[in-house]
């Protein structure tokens, strides 16, 4: 088997793990969500047995502990697995769910180091607070996409949290630029995120959002934007229950797509044969309720439809970074995102400051975005020129978008932040003024074809057309 090669950035990241590490004994290391957080978890592991040091492991899901698992071996170690129906051997690095770890710590050897993947589940008490508090003297490493909790807060040890210092990886959209993430194209509606949901604990309630967001169609319906910006690619669809992803399975199925769903319930073997669809093609749409948000790495998969919304940003960029992996004849990744995460989040190459001490949590917090009259492309609002169709925003137009103005019901329209990358004009050219996307349309007919040509929700022709009814009845004209 031929040696693996770390890129740079990831050798990069090891160096500061090892400078970290003379310092202090629990440190955070943050890499996004395709960056190649398994194999510089092999390198460590591998670095440290080669000391003499006895490595744990810690995972929770049976995926990335199959994954953890096999990244091991592959850096040249035979690991014990730590898990039901494993037995140990007593090797000097193990796998361990971190399930099976708690309930066996009093017959476990301790670790000098362990390294907990997906660290930002760590908080004091829960499961994988009592493993660490087992062994006080171990060093501890964390890796994870997101260094901060649901609530915001941080995972340092000001925060009430374990670590002491945080390492940071290369950003997203540096990834991106280079070419090791695929460039992620974000399509939502803005209006999504200001539908009423409740909150229960730190998230929406799930419940009430799959009442809301059920079925085909949340905002803007999922099948057909599928087949209009994904198809024939495969896609992830997140879902905010177990019913309402099996709900969502079987639309795409009656419209004659390959659709499957999973859950918590479903049969392991299940559950690896339908992921692994997705790589082939066999299936073309999986959906599920929390089961693939972490550890999933398919990388021909060519794009996630967010149907749960979340106030989680940890959540949402793990939901997204499901589609980022490059693969070979796979240049974008598409995030049809019909509940306004987007709007709530910003995109997922945003530069964002991590930090141990967390962030204020801020109630109904949206990103400022606004829709390009011209061609229905998102960019923020600060933005002069759209960065798809270099339309120039003139000040009615921003007045317009300050004040919340519709533009077409129920289409997703895509979210970018590139226009800081296209040159400004020299000079301000004036352009007409936005006009309604039914201008010169005179016939109910002609409002039809409108509606199909731009892909406008079903009954958009009727609805301007009764208005217009209404308007000519009392002496004035649309």
């Amino acid at each position: 088997m031929a040696p693996i090669v770390l890129r740079d950035y990831q050798q990069r990241l090891l160096a500061d793990l090892r400078a970290a590490l003379k310092v202090h004994r629990r440190v955070c290391a943050v890499m996004p969500t395709g960056a190649g957080k398994g194999q510089t978890i092999g390198a460590i592991v591998q670095g440290a047995a080669g000391k003499g040091r006895r490595v744990l492991v810690l995972a929770h899901r049976a995926e990335l502990i199959d994954q953890l698992t096999g990244t091991v071996r592959a850096w040249g170690l035979e690991p014990d697995v730590i898990a039901p129906g494993h037995w140990l051997q007593g090797r000097q690095v193990a796998v361990g769910s971190v399930q099976t770890v708690v309930r066996r710590l009093e017959r476990l050897p301790a670790p000098d180091l362990i390294i907990q993947d997906e660290a930002h589940h760590l908080v004091a008490g829960n499961v994988w607070g009592r493993v660490i508090n087992a062994w006080p003297e171990a060093h501890l490493i964390g890796k994870t996409a997101t260094p901060e909790r649901l609530d915001g807060k941080g995972l340092g040890v000001e925060a009430g949290g374990y670590f002491e210092a945080l390492v940071l990886g290369p950003s997203a959209a540096w990834l991106v630029e280079q070419g090791w993430l695929a460039r992620p194209r974000v399509f939502s509606w803005p209006g999504a995120r200001n539908s009423k949901l409740r909150r229960r604990m730190d998230d929406f309630d799930l419940e009430q959002a799959a009442r809301a967001f059920g079925d085909r169609a949340a905002i803007g319906d999922a099948v057909s934007h599928y087949r209009r910006r994904l198809h024939p690619g495969t896609a992830i669809c997140f879902c905010c229950t177990t019913c309402h992803a099996e709900q969502m399975a079987a639309a795409f199925r009656s419209a004659g797509i390959r659709a499957a769903s999973v859950c918590g319930s479903t049969p392991a073997e299940e559950r690896k044969r339908l992921i692994a669809g997705l790589g082939t093609g066999e299936v073309e749409v999986l959906s599920s309720c929390m089961i693939i948000s972490e550890g999933t790495d398919i990388p021909s998969v060519g794009g996630a439809i967010l149907m749960r919304p979340t106030a989680s940003l940890s959540l949402y960029l793990q939901m997204v970074g499901r589609a980022l992996r490059p693969a070979p004849g796979k240049q974008e990744a598409v995030i049809l995102d019909h509940v306004g995460n987007a709007h709530r989040h910003g995109l997922p190459t945003d530069e964002r400051e991590w930090n141990l001490a967390g962030r204020r949590r801020r109630e109904g917090v949206s990103i400022p975005i606004k829709d390009c009259p011209s061609c229905f492309c998102s960019c923020p609002s600060a933005a002069q020129v759209c960065p798809d169709c270099g339309h120039l925003f003139l000040s009615e137009e921003r007045d317009e978008q300050r004040r919340g103005l519709q533009q077409v019901e129920g289409e997703l329209v895509e979210v970018t932040g590139a226009a800081r990358h296209r040159p400004k004009p020299k000079q301000q050219q004036q352009r007409p003024r936005r006009t309604h996307p039914a201008a010169g349309c005179r016939t109910f007919e002609e409002l039809l074809q409108r509606e199909q040509e731009r892909g406008y929700k079903p009954g958009w022709a009727r609805h301007v057309w009764a208005a217009r009814q209404r308007t000519t009845a009392n002496g004035s004209t649309l």
